[in-house]
């Protein structure tokens, strides 16, 4: 027997199944399988038995279930029926009440007395099949054979039912590509199971899902032990050739990459509606809302065809207008300054600004929020934004309801107080708004929950406690605020557990904590260990947690890492305007046999310099606090009036003093060779031209509280150096030489990291020396040093109107920068600058202002101002900066432009 699908009679099949005799399998597993619906009989009989109306259903309905069928509860029945107002009954409507009730079979008949004789005539419906159904009729003589007859009546739909065909065999054929094994899975239908139009329905609605198939048949055969049906499948094409028509702004490939379908397989349409969301979803990041995606497949023959996506990528569309609707005592501008998402401006082709990144709305919400509660808007609310994407650009548009404004009152602390409030006070900054005059602002109280978390965890509580309740005046508009402590037990750590770690010793990361076994817990060592570990750069991530024991007394803390790879190789060109071009390469390692040593060679061969460099640090000796270091180095390199040739090695030790500052103290020896003296040198200059044996001494003091050693946004670093040369440790040159620098960074508004840096130098005679050597002398000007200036321009002459330098035997520089991130994903950071500086002789001052090359600059210092973009590529580090000089410095312009690669400035 063979059932098209497209033409696929139900009843057919199950008249067909009703009439196919099956083996005899055991009732009571079966009939549960079966779901009956008894409707109402018709009793044509005398008076004494119209009750039978009533009660034969329920009668029917009872036997059915002894005999193991499911049976509709009758009340169900008389529900739909009295529903649908059902009097009479036709295959139609027994079919329809059946379905509804969730039944499979409907029976329904009447009751016919003729004289002593009675008569049962019913008929047997599939709900799920078309036709008359089966007609059963049971005769009995006597009135006291209604129950055998009833009886007899169940017997008869009992062989009927059970006699449908039993499932032997499921097979599926026709497919070519897919495996055959993946639409027997989808099958509902089982060897075993009673084989009824429902299951087939039920099965070729299951392979029609999988989305693989242009047309599916039912072939139903006889076997020994039942019927073997076969599902022939008729695949959708195979997919020989795939491709992208119309993508221009977003690569074809990247579109086919982030696809499911795939060359080879076949068309799906349920997996193409999921790509073509997917190649929207792409265009939308990308700014095009209203590109359209569509599909075709181009039939190839032999079951194989070419699909092709076809993109319409219409305007790319940018956020025109952020509307603030509801924003009446705050500026709207004001609110807009803080969110992520911006209005398209001149640079967004560079940081993306006025590309909608849906991400970001709701968080943009919450910081519009945060902004007004720190405004002294106490009962503010902002809705979810709305997004109208229109044919020239797109308008988000947030909604507040402001409320009213707020005054900051009273500061009140209350619970477990370890100190007097006054002195709480001090560690809260929330009364200095009261003290002011100002609004409440709910980011200040945030921060002192926390400064006051902190504070009691230095003592050892590190369950404490901080809870606030505002007490709000709608009369005054003023606001108190009562911190409420619970201190809880004071708590020391049991152990210090590592976990994670693969390559870096137990004992590397030990040594960076601030916290051991049998320690009180502080909260301010917590962080400090955390900060300690992420500064030495050994993990991909450092995180410790602190973890309860059972006593609450007593905690656990788990440093867990992931080590990273340490080792570095690296290669290429650089170049910048005034080395011209160079190549370098760094082969190196900062955590040799995961003990933390420092290993490196670094090479650079061309432009002004020439350089070969070697280190090995061991920054903790046998775990203690002393380090040690070695470096050698071999250089070659260019200055405006001489070369210099040098070869020497420094060894040097370093040993901290508190928890920011460290001590260095080191001996270095070099011998170098000034050569190719200019003709219009200093004489000093051509008096040093030969060879030279510096040994050196030197000491330095560093402080650095630098958030990040890399890219710092606050905190400072303090350096202190004296190096003495000569004198007592031999060699050629005598000298004593003296460096300080500060760094400081600060956040300043928004992204934007303020930082300032001032240096300074001196340098004199030792003991027994009658000149300062050249060498050692200070040079200024460059990306170094002060930018808009040639590198060591700014340097004395030998007088007002000469162009022959002497180097300075003291310096001054100062660095005033505003940077800020433009791309953080591509790491390009912008920059502004202001740069001041000059170096001076024996006979001047410091800030004296000196005529050189007949110009004399005002306040004695040679500035400039300028920009620059700063980009680590995946080459490596490359800058370009432009710097206007100022003050005018003999022949060689105001203007300077730098570009860098392979060096950082």
């Amino acid at each position: 027997m063979l059932i098209s699908l497209r033409r696929l009679a139900i009843g057919a099949i199950a008249a067909c199944l009703l009439m196919v005799a099956g083996a005899a399998f055991a009732a009571d597993g079966l009939n549960q399988d079966i779901k009956v619906t008894v409707l109402p009989f018709e009793v044509n009989a005398g008076d004494d038995l119209s009750y039978l109306k009533d009660s034969l259903p329920e009668l029917l309905t009872d036997r059915l279930h002894e005999a193991g069928f499911n049976v509709v509860d009758q009340a169900e029945v008389a529900r739909i029926v009295g529903e649908k107002g059902y009097t009479q009954f036709t295959p139609t409507t027994a079919r329809e009440i059946s379905l509804l009730a969730g039944g499979e079979f409907s029976v329904y008949g009447s009751l016919n007395q003729i004289g002593e004789s009675l008569t049962l005539d019913a008929r047997l419906v599939d709900a799920y099949a078309k036709g008359p159904g089966k007609k059963i009729s049971v005769t009995k003589d006597g009135l006291i054979n209604l129950l055998p007859a009833v009886d007899a009546l169940v017997d008869r739909m009992r062989m009927d039912l059970l006699r449908q065909d039993v499932v032997a065999e499921v097979d599926v054929e026709g497919t070519q590509v897919l495996d055959k094994e993946v639409v027997m899975m989808r099958l509902t239908m089982q060897k075993g199971d009673i084989l009824t139009a429902k299951s087939v329905n039920t099965a070729l609605k299951n392979i029609y899902d999988l989305g693989y198939f242009d047309d599916v048949q039912v072939k139903v055969d006889s076997v020994e032990n039942g019927k073997k049906v076969i599902f022939d499948v008729k695949e959708k094409p195979r997919i020989q050739a795939l491709g992208v028509r119309g993508a221009d702004k977003i690569d074809s490939e990247d579109i086919l990459e982030a696809l499911s379908t795939k060359k080879g397989g076949v068309v799906n349409p349920k997996v193409l509606a999921d790509d073509i969301r997917v190649i929207r979803e792409m265009y939308r990041k990308e700014g095009y809302y209203k590109a359209k995606v569509t599909h075709e497949v181009e039939d190839a023959g032999k079951g194989v065809a070419r699909l092709t996506f076809v993109i319409d990528e219409g305007p790319q569309l940018y956020i025109e207008n952020i509307i603030i609707d509801g924003a009446k005592q705050m500026d709207p501008d004001d609110v807009k300054d803080i969110l992520a998402l911006k209005e398209r401006g001149m640079f967004s082709w560079i940081d993306d600004s006025g590309v909608l990144k849906e991400e970001l709305l709701e968080r943009d919400a919450a910081a519009i929020m945060a902004l007004y509660q720190s405004k002294g808007f106490l009962t503010a609310k902002v809705g979810r934004p709305d997004v109208e994407i229109k044919d020239d650009g797109i308008d988000v548009i947030y909604r507040v309801w402001e409320g009213d404004r707020f005054k900051m009152g009273q500061t009140l602390f209350k619970g477990d107080l370890i100190e007097d409030p006054s002195k709480l006070i001090e560690v809260t900054a929330i009364d200095a708004l009261h003290d002011e005059d100002e609004y409440f602002d709910r980011t200040v109280l945030k921060r002192d929950i926390e400064a006051l978390t902190v504070y009691y965890n230095n003592y050892g509580y590190a369950y404490a406690d901080v809870g606030v309740n505002l007490q709000d005046n709608q009369e005054s508009k003023v606001v108190d605020v009562v911190y409420t402590i619970s201190k809880h037990q004071r708590v020391h750590i049991r152990r210090v557990l590592i976990e994670g770690n693969t390559r870096t010793r137990d004992n590397v990361i030990m040594r960076e904590m601030r916290l051991a076994d049998g320690d009180q817990f502080s909260g301010d060592k917590l962080k400090r260990s955390n900060q300690r570990l992420t500064n030495l750069d050994f993990f991909e991530k450092v995180d410790i947690s602190p973890v309860p024991t059972g006593n609450p007394e007593e905690m656990d803390l788990v440093v867990k890492v992931k080590d990273k790879s340490t080792g570095k190789i690296s290669g290429g060109i650089g170049y910048s305007t005034y080395d011209g071009v160079f190549f370098g390469g760094t082969i190196g390692e900062s955590n040799l046999f995961g003990k933390g040593y420092q290993a490196s060679f670094e090479g650079q061969i061309g432009g002004s310099k020439t350089s070969y460099v070697a280190k090995f640090i061991n920054p903790r000796i046998n775990d203690t606090d002393l380090g040690f270091g070695l470096q050698a180095h071999n250089t070659d390199t260019e200055y405006n009036q001489y070369d210099k040739d040098a070869l020497g090695g420094n060894v040097y030790f370093f040993y901290p003093l508190g928890e920011y500052t460290t001590l260095k103290w080191d001996y270095g020896l070099e011998k170098y060779n000034i050569k190719n003296v200019a003709d219009d040198a200093s004489d000093d200059v051509k008096d040093d031209a030969g060879y030279h044996l510096a040994s050196t001494l030197s000491a330095s003091v560093t402080r650095n509280t630098l958030d990040n050693y890399t890219s710092p946004t606050t905190g400072t670093k303090l350096l202190l150096r004296m190096i003495f040369a000569g004198g007592p440790i031999g060699g050629t040159d005598d000298y004593v030489k003296y460096v300080g620098s500060h760094d400081w960074y600060m956040p300043a508004f928004e992204k934007v990291v303020f930082h300032t840096k001032f240096w300074a130098g001196y340098i004199h005679q030792n003991f027994g020396g009658e000149e300062i050597p050249t060498a050692p002398r200070f040079e200024l000007g460059g990306v170094n040093s002060v930018r808009g200036y040639s590198n060591y321009d700014i340097s004395p002459t030998e007088d007002s109107t000469s162009s022959s330098t002497v180097g300075g035997d003291k310096a001054f520089y100062t660095n005033i920068e505003l940077k800020r991130p433009i791309s953080e994903e591509l790491g390009i950071m912008a920059l502004v600058f202001f740069d001041a500086g000059n170096s001076w002789k024996e006979e001047e001052m410091f800030f004296e202002s000196v005529t050189r090359y007949g110009e004399k600059p005002s306040l004695g210092l040679y500035k400039s101002v300028g920009a620059g973009v700063n980009w680590n590529s995946p080459m490596g580090p490359v800058g370009l900066v432009y710097g206007y000089a100022l003050d005018p410095l003999d022949d060689n312009g105001r203007h300077k432009i730098e570009l860098l690669m392979g060096q950082q400035f």
